[in-house]
């Protein structure tokens, strides 16, 4: 198994601090993985995600880990997907005040769904920012369908792009070797 040492090492070989990938696939499979494999390499853990958490706990490994649940619902731990805000607060504490952390936000297209486009792209903006000035790594989900072949090239310009393969997507095998730490894609970087 690889592990994080420090800053500039790597996930795995091709997963560094200081990046923001988007995981372009239907269901967040491969990103959940890399999520959960930063974790057992000694990562903190914090998930913004349109999942109800009290399922996500059940089906993951993710006690350690602050879930911030997007939804129009008030109460603790919950963040209206509109107040990008408050948002990119609680994300810029966590990274701040955590060495060596991952960020996931699981609910990207459900954001720009609430919010304009180029709102969300200003966020992702920002966020890449935090994320490389902080050496920390943050994995974006996404479905690539659900935006323009435009927008979806905007988000790819200063993103590190992960295409699983769509055979392992449609099988239980995961996607991260357990052993080896190797990541099983059919494209890696910018498209």
């Amino acid at each position: 198994m690889v592990s994080m040492l420090s800053s500039g090492t790597s996930l795995s070989n091709d997963v560094l601090f200081g990046n923001v990938y988007l995981v372009e696939e239907r269901r967040p499979k491969l990103s959940y993985e890399l999520f959960e494999h930063a974790l057992s390499s000694g990562c903190n853990g914090m998930i913004m995600t349109r999942e109800f958490p009290k399922k996500l706990l059940t089906e993951k490994e993710l006690d350690s880990c602050k879930l911030i649940w997007l939804t129009n619902l008030v109460g603790d731990g919950r963040v209206n997907p509109t107040a990008i805000g408050i948002l990119m607060s609680q994300v810029r504490s966590f990274i701040e005040d955590q060495p060596k952390s991952v960020v996931m936000i699981d609910g990207l297209e459900y954001m720009i769904s609430l919010n304009t486009y180029d709102r969300m792209l200003q966020f992702m903006h920002q966020l890449r920012d935090l994320v490389v000035t902080n050496e920390s790594i943050l994995v974006v989900p996404m479905d690539p369908r659900t935006v323009t072949e435009r927008e979806l090239a905007l988000l790819e310009r200063n993103l590190e792009v992960l295409v699983p393969r769509v055979d392992a997507e449609l099988t239980e095998e995961p996607m991260i070797n357990a052993a080896t730490g190797e990541i099983r894609l059919l494209n890696v970087g910018h498209r």
